[in-house]
């Protein structure tokens, strides 16, 4: 109930910087999940994906955030069973990657090869439990093969262990742990790496391509799908109602688009 408080609460702490509040948001979603009955952990799904939604609209799909978040909504889905949802998480983040972002100059266009090599990693993992891919092969072997052949990664150690997807074997056993979700050992807002000597959070380091960004923030209205869809009944089946067609959620549940959730200070 502390993570609650304090993610309903988000509004009116005004020097609350964005990255503590999309960190009560992943700690909220994680213990939402774990103390919930499996037939209500829809709801944290849900939530998950309002915040993942909102933080690609204001810093971009490849910013770290977004993508630490991307990867607990895609470890939900697996834990769920929804392996296809989770397939099309990584398989839209290392699109991007090969054919950039958001045409936003203020965004990041590419992640660092270590990145990119788990996202990779993460959607074999995918294709192991669905035992196949949800849409043609031809699709995802092009997607790797440019990838391996982007000047960024092709020349980069981890990546010469990348097979082509022609030569994944469906029959291989998955990872017990890769892209699932586990509880938490410890549970920090701030990570002890953010402190400075004096026991102060750093200020977070500033990207070129994220100028002006400090001019957006995280709203009341971040959520709120999920907090309507609570008190009017909302789904109970996971993933599927409000969710288009690239598996990214709509954000329906406020009569307006997830677009004006973000707004200006």
């Amino acid at each position: 109930w502390i993570l609650e408080l304090l993610w309903k609460c988000r509004e009116v702490q005004k020097n609350w910087k964005s990255d503590t509040i999309i960190e009560i948001g992943r700690r909220f979603v994680q213990a939402r999940y774990l103390n919930a009955s499996k037939e209500r952990r829809s709801e944290a799904i849900r939530l998950c994906e309002d915040i993942c939604y909102n933080l690609r609209r204001v810093w971009g799909s490849l910013d770290p955030k977004t993508l630490e978040m991307s990867d607990l909504l895609s470890e939900l889905y697996t834990n769920m069973g929804h392996t296809r949802e989770a397939q099309g998480v990584h398989e839209n983040i290392l699109r991007l990657a090969t054919e950039g972002d958001d045409g936003d100059d203020r965004t990041l266009d590419t992640m660092d090869s270590r990145t990119a090599r788990h996202q990779v990693e993460l959607l074999k993992q995918s294709f192991l439990r669905l035992r196949g891919w949800d849409k043609s092969s031809d699709i995802y072997a092009d997607l790797i093969r440019d990838l391996k052949a982007m000047p960024e990664y092709r020349s980069q150690p981890e990546w010469a262990d990348v097979k082509p997807t022609n030569e994944w074997n469906p029959k291989e056993a998955a990872s017990e742990t890769e892209g699932k979700f586990e509880a938490p050992q410890k549970w920090y807002l701030v990570k002890p790496e953010n402190f400075n000597e004096k026991g102060e959070i750093k200020e977070p380091q500033k990207s070129s391509k994220r100028t002006g960004m400090s001019a957006k923030r995280v709203t009341s209205n971040w959520g709120m799908n999920f907090v309507n869809k609570m008190v009017n009944g909302g789904h109970e089946n996971g993933v599927g109602n409000g969710v288009q067609k690239d598996g990214y959620p709509t954000d329906s549940g406020n009569g307006r688009s997830s677009a004006e959730a973000v707004e200006e200070l």
